[in-house]
């Protein structure tokens, strides 16, 4: 029953063209292209899916004031598995389900051939699937280490189908657990209480494809038909208006606030050889010389946690938490509120002063006025938001889901409980996005083009590419590079912050280090503890040997966060990372549905995996 009212997979399919079947098949006069249909066994016939064919939000309108259909089935009965003959404006149609579709490409993914890939046996697997299958309810713990391959998003779709087939996304104790947002009904209201300040987002990685030459990169590091290929569908993405053109638009400044580019970004060392030499300034907001403050012409020191006030909300926790100001920060730091407010007063101080006369702008279609005599006055809401004591009020009286309290209270208590905490899926009550919850519980649509959980995607460049529905594609190699490297997420320290701290090195090696199998250790001449040389024709660099038989053969394994001021020569595994330039083309497919350009929820992330290289023993001083 929750697949039939929770998923796609009981939506018809023509098995002529395997596109879905739509009111734009029959002869109706303005037939809707995303009315979708059932087989409903109670009547035996076939009928309209609920909660289909709704006309789409305006383009502009706020995620939280998008009305979504009800999906509950009522009397219908879908069927899920069959096949029936339909009468189109072509003539008689076979359909059939996409739950048959999805048995299908089930049986190409066998245990004995996922053994073949992973060495887990086909018995263990299929265990461990009646397991999950038959319990109730079952939870896939993960985080974002799937979202950096290239084909990280035909697994997280595989996670979720699998979830769906088993009725546990949206239960209690069940699901995709990686994190969750607190809800923006606060954050933006605040950043875009003025007009003028509407803010343009990038997405990094097409950002980056353009301005730090990565066709070429491609080319370098995967071959010319690739790197073709790749910049085809890319080009023909930005043509269709699919996603938008950062090409026009040359960078000549750079300002880092709140992360630390230069250490992280894929294919570390090539971006910062091409991207940071196209700059004529760089200016970094940093609590610590890392690398991209090394590289900076401007470093403006922030105060760092516990040298300020702040809180905190952490969805694996039913908590809101204080992170108040514990020390002075050191010497000349600031947080960073008040560092943007001298930087906008300074603005506003020479847009007077030069008599800069308003800008016409114009964001995602929205008409603007940049007035940046009044840039001050827009940042501070005309002097009302004097510290950052009073952003963080108006976020604790304006979000929903949190206790209202005063800073001095929150930090007096330390934390409190948030409202709608009771179960470990966040309800409407709570300050988190529930959108699945109310999905499941409350019968409400997705934002899909289904409004289902919609595992099926017909779109032209997805046929091509073979990914209607999830299935495995292998990691791509170089050859002559037999070593597969992969990353996790540092277990001491939060990305680069706290890597270098004396306390935390103490905990492990006490410097960088890279998990190697013994064999592959004996082959190469290595002990525990020597420095290797990690290379490919990209680049190289130097760490330590930590060997381990947790770590398969033909594999490295390193934990990221690392950064290169801590490596020799001042190269960490950014080095050899050669994928900056691989963007998906499914991941920039437009023009259905919920694909296309939306930022912070649909746009192609950096792909740090799909890559090869070798190492050897280091003999260097």
């Amino acid at each position: 029953e929750y697949i039939k009212e929770q998923s796609d997979l009981p939506f018809l399919v023509r098995t002529d063209n395997l596109k879905y079947l739509r009111e734009t098949d029959f002869a109706i006069p303005e037939a809707r292209d995303n009315l979708f249909y059932v087989w409903d066994e109670t009547s035996n016939a076939l009928v309209e899916a609920p909660g289909t064919g709704t006309p789409p939000a305006p383009p502009g309108t706020p995620e939280h004031l998008i009305q979504l259909p009800s999906i509950e089935l009522g009397a219908v009965n879908p069927a899920i598995e069959g096949e029936w003959i339909v009468e189109t404006k072509d003539g008689p149609v076979k359909v059939t389900t996409i739950f048959e579709l999805t048995k299908k490409r089930a049986a190409q993914h066998t245990p004995e051939m996922a053994q073949q890939i992973t060495g887990i046996h086909a018995d263990i697997i299929r265990q461990v699937a009646r397991k999950f299958a038959s319990a109730k309810p079952s939870m896939i713990y993960a985080g974002y280490r799937a979202s950096k391959y290239l084909h990280g998003d035909l697994l997280q779709r595989a996670l979720f189908l699998l979830l769906c087939i088993t009725g546990n996304t949206g239960k209690e104790g069940g699901g995709l657990t990686i994190t969750n947002l607190a809800k923006d009904d606060a954050v933006f209201p605040f950043a875009l209480s003025n007009p003028a300040a509407a803010f343009r987002v990038a997405t990094l990685s097409r950002w980056d494809y353009v301005h730090a030459d990565m066709k070429e990169h491609n080319e370098d590091a995967f071959g010319k038909e690739l790197a073709d290929e790749m910049d085809k569908y890319f080009q023909e993405s930005v043509e269709k208006g699919w996603f938008p053109d950062y090409s026009k638009v040359p960078w000549k400044m750079g300002m880092f606030s709140g992360t630390n580019a230069a250490a992280w970004r894929s294919s570390g060392k090539r971006w910062r050889e091409t991207a940071f030499g196209k700059l004529e300034t760089i200016v970094s907001f940093a609590t610590d010389m890392g690398t991209t403050s090394m590289y900076s012409d401007y470093v403006l020191p922030i105060a760092h946690h516990y040298e300020r006030h702040d809180f905190h909300l952490e969805p694996r926790t039913p908590y809101m938490q204080v992170i108040d100001k514990a020390v002075e920060p050191l010497g000349e730091s600031v947080d960073d509120w008040t560092a943007y407010k001298r930087l906008a007063e300074a603005i506003s101080q020479r847009a007077i002063e030069r008599d800069v006369q308003p800008i016409d702008d114009n964001v995602i279609g929205v008409p603007i006025t940049r007035d940046y005599k009044n840039f001050l006055d827009d940042y501070t809401s005309k002097g009302s938001i004097k510290s950052v004591k009073d952003v963080i009020q108006f976020l604790l009286d304006n979000s929903s889901g949190i206790q209202s309290v005063s800073y001095e209270e929150l930090a007096e208590k330390g934390f409190l409980r948030n409202k709608g905490s009771e179960t470990t899926v966040h309800s409407k009550e709570s300050p988190y996005y529930s959108d699945i919850w109310e999905s499941v519980h409350e019968k409400r649509g997705y934002k899909t083009l289904t409004h289902r959980q919609q595992f099926y995607i017909d779109h032209e460049w997805f046929f091509e590419f073979d990914e209607v529905l999830p299935k495995h594609k292998d990691a791509l190699v170089n050859e002559g590079y037999p070593m597969k490297m992969i990353m996790g997420h540092a277990r001491h320290g939060i990305h680069s912050m706290w890597r270098d701290d004396s306390f935390l090195l103490s905990l492990q090696r006490g410097e960088p280090d890279i998990y190697v199998n013994p064999k592959d250790a004996e082959k190469k001449g290595v002990a525990d503890g020597d420095l290797i040389q990690v290379f490919n024709k990209t680049g190289s660099f130097i760490c330590q040997a930590h060997l381990t038989s947790g770590v398969g053969q033909n594999m490295l394994y390193m934990y990221h966060g690392w950064d290169p001021m801590m490596f020799k020569n001042r190269q960490n595994f950014g080095a050899v990372v050669q994928t900056g330039g691989l963007i998906k083309p499914t991941s920039i497919a437009g023009g259905y549905g919920h694909l296309g350009w939306k930022p912070f929820a649909y746009e192609p992330n950096h792909t740090f995996h799909d890559y090869t290289c070798d190492f050897e023993k280091y003999l260097g001083a």
